[in-house]
């Protein structure tokens, strides 16, 4: 069964944002998961919301 997640975020704590950066593509991986889109430059297309982290 696929199943896709859309993640919108805000990074308030950088360190451990960078702990868990680097422990969740074995999670996924393991689970054989894998990503579609991740990163990369966001531009607002309505409204005044700022970029955020997109995965």
């Amino acid at each position: 069964m696929a199943a896709y997640i859309y993640g919108d975020i805000e990074v308030t704590n950088p360190a451990a944002y960078e702990t868990y950066r680097q422990q969740v593509p074995a999670l996924i991986a393991a689970h054989g998961g894998r990503y579609l889109v991740r990163g990369g430059a966001v531009e607002t297309l309505e409204g005044d919301r700022p970029p955020r982290r997109q995965v």
